[in-house]
């Protein structure tokens, strides 16, 4: 009597899976998050970004909407400030490694809307 092992068709199958998922590698990313604060004065929402060794040439600074996100070599930060801003006239500083962008808040907009009689 010889001893055989047969194997289910079922373990080829995961056999098959598991090499596959064996060679996905994640890619790897270098890009952290940064460690910032937002301050709301009176007049403008100021974001401070801890940046060090960073040139200012290589920071990318875009706000849109409510959204700012800040991409830099060192890493990467993305807020969502709950407030009206006028990106238009936003600025941005980098000085011993700390970014400051301050985003001047607009006012509220008060539009009255008539209301006819529908057809």
């Amino acid at each position: 009597m010889t001893n055989a092992i047969i194997r289910n068709p079922l373990f080829n199958e995961f056999d098959q899976l598991f090499n596959q998922l064996a060679q996905v590698q994640a890619p790897v990313s270098r890009n952290t998050a940064l460690n910032y604060r937002i301050l709301s004065e009176d007049n403008a929402a100021v974001a401070e970004i801890e940046v060090p060794g960073v040139e200012p040439m290589d920071v990318k600074v875009r706000i849109e909407g409510r959204s700012l996100s800040v991409e830099t070599p060192r890493g990467n930060a993305y807020v969502t400030i709950g407030q009206r801003l006028s990106a238009d006239d936003a600025t941005a500083s980098l000085k011993h490694g700390l970014l400051t962008i301050r985003i001047p808040k607009r006012d509220a907009r008060i539009v009255e809307v008539k209301v006819s009689e529908g057809a």
